[in-house]
């Protein structure tokens, strides 16, 4: 049976959600989810075929397969086989990243030129101590999610440092991706924490993070969205809207500051601006505002 490449695309990124989430693919949930409708056994005939060319790894496949987010380093390992440590008190934790990420040069993450929103900076390891502090004890059910993740130092730190049983994040650069993917990888041998860490490459403008695994499990949510386009911006807020399993927001950006408190869009109802901070980041001298949104009671 000839398959068109839209098929292919649309059946490995299926498929793949499902390895990501460590689980075994249900056939018949995966055929009812793909546009064409076909008997489930073709679609597990053709995805073998096309692991027979490829290689058995899917996150492996080529890029032309991943139209939207592609896992780039997923660890393989389940972290319910793995015993990962206590958190790490705050300094450790800090001095930790240093070393974790110290190796990545800067030409390595150096953005496009007029590319301001693909700048990779990120807060400082002592900002991302007090976003903690701020946001108090994570559960062991938490997920958090860093959008727009750059290396994932933040990611690293949230794993490093909490109890959070998952840390994700999102990337629109490959290429940074994976130089923080090498960093993760280096140094999973001493920090048994990293094996929580997942960042994967994708676009937050085309992967609708409120229903795709694994991003729609996310229950904390950080963006250093200052230099986000205004389309970004945009879908990103609507995204956050549709999250069922988010309780806490971190933002660099503070939404809706001038709106009154009876104001009626759908972001404002439902969100509150409870706390801010400030802290120091690596693209600017001085301090950046940190805001901490929490569910309207």
């Amino acid at each position: 049976t000839s398959f068109l490449d839209g098929e292919d695309k649309q059946l490995v990124s299926l498929a793949l959600e499902y390895e990501s989430a460590g689980k075994r693919i249900a056939w018949d949930d995966l055929a009812s989810r793909m546009r064409k409708k076909r008997p489930w056994r073709e679609f597990y005939e053709r995805l073998r075929a096309l692991k027979r060319t490829y290689g058995k790894d899917l996150a492996a496949f080529p890029r032309c397969f991943f139209p939207r987010a592609v896992p780039a380093g997923t660890q393989r390992i389940s972290t319910s086989l793995i015993r990962i440590p206590a958190p790490l008190q705050a300094g450790k934790a800090e001095t930790a990243i240093q070393d974790i990420y110290g190796g990545v040069s800067a030409t390595e993450v150096r953005q496009k030129a007029g590319k301001t929103d693909e700048n990779a900076g990120e807060l400082l390891p002592t900002a991302v101590s007090s976003i903690i502090q701020m946001i108090g004890d994570l559960k062991a059910s938490d997920v958090f999610l860093d959008v727009g993740a750059g290396l994932g130092h933040i990611v690293a730190q949230f794993a490093l440092q909490t109890g959070a049983r998952m840390c994700l994040g999102i990337e629109k650069r490959p290429e940074v991706v994976q130089a923080g993917v090498r960093c993760v990888r280096e140094n999973v041998s001493r920090f048994a924490h990293l094996f929580k860490v997942r960042v994967l490459t994708g676009d937050v403008l085309d992967t609708p993070l409120s229903t795709r695994n694994p991003f729609k499990e996310a229950s904390i949510v950080f963006l250093n969205d200052i230099l986000f386009t205004d389309p970004a911006k945009l879908v990103v807020r609507e995204e956050l809207e549709r999250m069922a399993k988010v309780r806490l927001i971190v933002s660099t950006s503070r939404y809706g500051p001038r709106h009154p408190d009876s104001c009626q869009r759908s972001f404002c109802v439902k969100w509150d601006q409870a706390e801010s901070i400030y802290g120091r980041c690596s693209w600017k001298f001085g301090l950046v505002p940190i805001y901490l949104y929490r569910p309207r009671s």
